[in-house]
């Protein structure tokens, strides 16, 4: 598929965080070259636009692999890596069909926030593969704009209110025998109907039946828009190069704190600087006061406000 194939499946409110990249050169390095995308779940339409638009690659998806033999959101298959081992796995495996080119495969998890544990999270990896390199290009990043949502119910009205509240059908929803371990579980149901017909025949052999929310990249309209948010900065890391030899992925590693409390002096946690470093021949820079601000509000002080 084309350019423009992706681009017509995604809003033009979101188009014009990348359509800049447009104004720049395309990287030698991949301008023309192909970048595999590891999944059965269409994410190639959401992870693609930015990439192509910044880097000339030429994206395809590959669906030769079975990802969900790696684990599945609804529960047939769990997951038994950590999701940044997953999505290197699928690297690991497609990587088998190609001699050149690159690779590239998420990996997504949702549950409590890792810092805030009452909110719920979704965190989403990104893992770009230099097949000839055997070098990888790693984009996380953790959200609150999610739709990850399940409810035991016994009624019609309540599957009713529930898809209401998820925004089916564009969010669509799976229905389970059960919420752990389920008997039965049916997936790609287009309309309410469906839904409802579904929660009756599990209601009337079990009593109750579970409802949640498809998690899969195709059906779920709040990862989608993470992914996106992904792509284009992956195409960021991409672009950036190195000014000691000229390689791509010239980015943050770490950060150093200790930014300064405007009213003591202090050391806070606020971020000092950043360290950006190659890969490929681990040229390091230093990056001071990168938030834009050289002193840190006091709010933030252990010692003004512990």
């Amino acid at each position: 598929m084309d350019e423009a194939g992706y681009l017509c499946n995604i809003p033009v409110k979101e188009m014009s965080s990348y359509t800049s990249y447009h104004e720049r050169n395309y990287p030698a390095f991949f301008n023309g070259k192909k970048l595999q995308i590891v999944s059965r779940h269409e994410k190639h339409r959401y992870i693609a636009p930015p990439l192509v638009a910044a880097t000339g690659l030429i994206v395809e998806s590959f669906t030769e692999i079975d990802t969900d033999l790696l684990g599945t959101f609804s529960g047939e298959v769990e997951r038994t890596m950590a999701p940044l081992d997953c999505a290197r796995e699928k690297c690991r495996l497609a990587a088998a069909y190609f001699s050149e080119g690159y690779l590239l495969a998420s990996e997504g998890s949702f549950g409590p926030h890792p810092a805030f544990g009452l909110l719920s999270a979704g965190e989403e990896w990104l893992l770009f593969y230099d097949i000839a390199e055997k070098k990888e290009i790693i984009v996380r990043d953790v959200t609150l704009d999610i739709c990850f949502r399940g409810e035991r119910l016994t009624e019609e009205t309540a599957c009713l209110s529930f898809l209401e509240q998820v925004g089916f059908p564009r969010q669509k929803v799976i229905v389970k025998s059960s919420q752990h371990q389920p008997a039965r579980i049916i997936k790609n149901l287009e309309q309410t109907a469906e839904v409802i017909e579904a929660m009756r025949e599990m209601v009337q052999q079990n009593g109750d039946c579970f409802i949640e929310t498809d998690m899969r990249a195709m059906n779920n309209p709040a990862r989608q828009r993470h992914l996106l948010q992904l792509g284009t900065r992956l195409a960021e890391k991409l672009c950036s190069i190195c000014e000691q030899c000229g390689w791509y992925g010239f980015s943050v590693t770490r950060v150093e704190r200790g930014l300064p409390c405007s009213w003591c002096g202090s050391q806070t946690d606020g971020v000092l600087y950043e360290v950006c470093s190659c890969a490929q021949c681990g040229f390091e820079k230093e990056n001071y006061f990168p938030k834009g601000k050289q002193q840190e509000d006091p709010q933030f002080c252990n010692q003004c406000n512990p």
